[in-house]
């Protein structure tokens, strides 16, 4: 620790009166404030895009996201020992509990104003990898591929094939090219887990590792999945209270359904945790039909 407080303190020109870490961060306290040291396990040049979408928002006055703090060099990374690391401001608070209809309508709103900002990002500063604009299919059909090697999910891959035809759709695709022409960018992990709550009770967003160029609805139809699981008429609560702050089109809507429809929730569950884990959130074919019958309403909105 002794040589690597030494190099942090050398690469930023900063005297360190404490470090300590915290989960996967570690917490640096100066004598001109507190900071957050965060190591990526990514090549330095999806680092180097990371920086970039601060720097996007920042430009664009959206002041919920870190703020980077280039070193000496001028550089928004460190790399040590062969790992690289990037010091933003250190937020003072705790998670919201997206279990309260208070904090998930901040967190709602918090998306909102996020994707409002989340575009524009230059032409030719992200890797490839980080462009995927036009991936849903290939994420359905692996969605698909995983649910029929098991017996108790074979139902869902049915409805897998019906959301890549609807993702050729002409409204779809139109809103994917919006998405593509605006340099739209996403967050990549919405949720409570990556968002703090400061004194004030407003939302920070964190946690950017996920982060790439593609669909806004990625975002809102990850936050939905999480929080309202086979849920529709909550879904829609939450997609109308979301355009109060940020006004959809027809072809996002059309996206979302799309997006809503895929059984993302069980893919999710059997990745972290195998099939049994997932277990608690197949569900039955009636149920999963109810579901997929309510979530219409969706586009009869648009």
């Amino acid at each position: 620790m002794t040589d690597f407080r030494t190099s942090i303190e050398e690469t930023y020109g900063m005297r360190i009166r404490e470090i300590r870490r915290v989960k996967d961060v570690f917490r640096i306290r100066t004598p001109q404030g507190t900071y957050c040291l965060k190591g990526y396990d990514v090549q330095a040049e999806d680092v180097f895009y990371i920086a970039r979408v601060f720097a996007c928002l920042n430009d664009r006055r959206f002041t919920r996201s870190p703020k980077v703090y280039p070193t000496t060099a001028h550089s928004p990374i460190m790399v040590h020992q062969g790992s690289v690391y990037m010091l933003t401001n250190w937020v003072h608070g705790r998670q919201p509990d997206f279990g309260t209809t208070t904090d998930l309508r901040k967190g709602l709103r918090a998306l909102a104003r996020f994707h409002t900002a989340a575009e524009g990002f230059p032409a030719g500063e992200a890797p490839a990898s980080r462009i995927r604009y036009f991936d849903l299919e290939k994420d359905v059909s692996d969605y698909k591929n995983l649910l029929g090697y098991y017996e108790n999910t074979g139902h869902l891959v049915p409805p897998c094939e019906e959301v890549i035809h609807w993702l050729r759709e002409p409204a779809v695709l139109a809103a994917i090219t919006a998405e593509q022409q605006a340099s739209a960018f996403i967050h990549g992990d919405y949720n409570y887990p990556n968002l703090i709550k400061d004194k004030r009770g407003k939302l920070h967003l964190i946690d950017f590792e996920n982060s790439s160029l593609h669909v806004r609805m990625k975002d809102l139809s990850h936050i939905l999945h999480r929080n309202f699981t086979w849920n529709a008429s909550g879904m829609l609560r939450a997609v109308e209270y979301y355009q109060r702050h940020r006004q959809l089109s027809a072809p996002d809507l059309s996206l979302l359904h799309a997006l809503l429809s895929a059984p993302y929730p069980v893919v999710r569950s059997i990745k972290i945790g195998g099939i049994q884990s997932a277990a608690r959130v197949i569900p039955s074919p009636a149920r999963f039909m109810q579901y997929r019958k309510e979530l219409g309403a969706l586009l009869a909105t648009s």
